[in-house]
C-alpha cells in the first residue's frame, strides 16, 4: 500500500537499473508508477534534440498518471530503483467511485504535479548559487539523512538540466558551498548541511 493509501496491484516490487526506460513521451497511459526505493526522473527532448529534465521523483511518490489519453515525459530511472505499477483504468475507476469520499486520489495527482512545481520556485532564484542551494534544501527534505548525511546519487548533468545551468557551474558552487562551510562532502555522492540558516539564505540570495 502506497503512503498515500492508493491500493496497488499486489504492490509488487519490480527493479529498474539506472538509466532504464519506464516510459516515453506519447505512449499510452496504461500504468501508473510508484517509487519504493531510488530517484527516477522526468524527461523531455525538444525538436533541435535537447534533452532537458523537468522533475525527480523519490520513494513514495506517484508518477505517469493517466491526466491524458498519452505520456505528458518520458520517465527513467536515475539509480537502480524498486517500482511498483498500477492499471491506468483501475486508477480512473477508483477516481470515479472514491474522489468524493477520500483523498488518496488527489493525493497521488498532487504528488506528480508538486514535482514540477517545485522545479519552478527553485529557477524562480536569480543565481545558480541560490538555485543549487534551494535545490538542497529541497533533497534534506525528501531523502533520508542517516548519520546526517544525505545521498546526492544524481548525475551532475542531471542536477545541471534541472538547474538550468551547465555540469561545470553546479560543480563550482558545490565546491563554493563547501569552502564557505555551509555544507560538508565527505563522499561524491554524499553531502551534510553544516549551517542550515546559512543555507537558506544563500537560497534567498543573500550573501551576508
Amino acid at each position: 500500500m502506497m503512503s498515500n493509501n492508493l491500493q496497488f496491484d499486489r504492490a509488487i516490487g519490480m527493479p529498474a537499473r539506472a538509466g532504464e526506460i519506464l516510459f516515453l513521451r506519447g505512449e499510452p497511459c496504461e500504468h501508473l508508477f510508484e517509487v519504493r526505493r531510488g530517484v527516477a526522473r522526468a524527461v523531455a527532448t525538444s525538436y533541435e534534440g535537447d534533452r532537458q529534465v523537468l522533475a525527480f521523483f523519490f520513494p513514495g511518490d506517484v508518477f505517469g498518471l493517466p491526466l491524458a489519453d498519452e505520456h505528458r515525459f518520458s520517465a527513467e530511472a536515475v539509480t537502480d530503483i524498486i517500482h511498483t505499477k498500477y492499471s491506468s483504468t483501475g486508477w480512473q475507476a477508483q477516481l470515479a467511485q472514491t474522489c468524493q469520499q477520500e483523498k488518496s486520489i488527489l493525493n497521488a495527482v498532487w504528488q506528480e504535479e508538486k514535482a514540477f512545481i517545485a522545479r519552478g520556485l527553485v529557477l524562480g532564484r536569480v543565481t545558480a548559487l541560490a538555485r543549487l542551494s534551494a535545490f538542497l534544501i529541497a533533497l534534506t527534505h525528501r531523502l533520508p539523512s542517516p548519520e546526517g548525511l544525505c545521498a546526492l546519487e544524481l548525475p551532475q548533468t542531471d542536477i545541471a538540466s534541472y538547474l538550468a545551468t551547465s555540469p561545470e557551474t553546479v560543480c563550482r558552487n558545490l565546491r563554493h558551498l563547501r569552502e564557505l562551510k555551509v555544507i560538508a562532502m565527505p563522499r561524491r555522492d554524499r553531502f551534510a548541511v553544516l549551517h542550515p540558516g546559512r543555507l537558506e539564505m544563500l537560497a534567498e540570495g543573500i550573501h551576508n
